[in-house]
């Protein structure tokens, strides 16, 4: 059996994935709005930008991203910080759920102030999250990367399953989130036997990125907009590989086993 082309598939889904966008807009804007997700990886991010990836990543969990999306601002204003966050009581709890504004979910909410209280038992045991986190060397080794995954579950609320690698796809780690639109194009590929293996899509991930040389931030954004009816992040509204797929207009037909 020939290896598979990840290359040339990668390649195939972004030359598409731009030719369908310029129907809406420039293929230079395109190709802007996709560049940022090459800076992923080696971003020098500070405690509390952790800690607003982290409410974010609770928030979008199981919402449309256009909900969450829509309400940005209103949940920035409501965990401004990590220190701010850490000292709400049930009170404030309250006031953010009586909020029409704001999404009123009492798990996320009081989640995410767990999660800030967190932030301050490592910070004092580490000195930074940036610094917890490479107590671990998560660039050295797949197993290394593994082991912050679990303690990044034990840890914090919110990340488990799914929702723990978009946390670290999102902090710059070499791993992109398994979520429904990846495992259904890499099912679609013959690179799962089914869309619940959620590990082997990650190191699917990573063949691409081995193969093509790009950051895993990039092959994630882009791979999610081709499988997307509409792509928050870049603007492109007509995605392929959608739950009905567009397959006369997908140009990896050949690669595919959907039927």
């Amino acid at each position: 059996m020939n290896p598979f082309p990840y290359k040339e598939v990668f390649q195939a889904i972004e030359q598409r994935l731009i030719e369908v966008g310029e129907k809406h807009m420039s293929s230079e804007v395109i190709r802007d709005e996709l560049n940022k997700y090459k800076e992923y990886e080696g971003r020098d991010l500070t405690d509390d930008q952790y800690f607003s990836i982290l409410v974010f990543v609770a928030f979008y969990s199981g919402f449309r991203a256009a909900t969450v999306t829509a309400k940005k601002e209103i949940i920035q204003k409501h965990f401004p910080s990590w220190e701010v966050v850490s000292l709400y009581t049930d009170e404030d709890i309250k006031r953010i759920l009586a909020d029409p504004e704001m999404i009123a979910h009492a798990g996320k909410i009081r989640g995410c102030v767990l999660n800030a209280k967190k932030f301050g038992d490592i910070i004092s045991k580490y000195g930074s999250i940036k610094k917890f986190i490479a107590s671990f060397s998560p660039n050295d080794s797949f197993e290394n990367l593994l082991l912050l995954k679990e303690s990044l579950e034990a840890s914090f609320s919110y990340l488990g399953g799914i929702t723990v690698y978009h946390f670290m796809t999102d902090i710059g780690l070499s791993v992109l989130k398994p979520d429904r639109v990846i495992c259904r194009i890499f099912e679609r590929l013959g690179l799962l036997e089914n869309q619940n293996q959620l590990l082997k899509t990650v190191l699917q991930g990573r063949k691409f990125s081995e193969a093509t040389m790009l950051p895993i931030r990039y092959i994630d954004i882009v791979l999610v907009a081709y499988g997307q009816v509409k792509s928050e992040e870049i603007g492109i509204s007509e995605g392929i590989c959608l739950n009905v797929p567009r397959c006369s207009e997908c140009n990896i037909r050949q690669y595919c086993i959907y039927t």
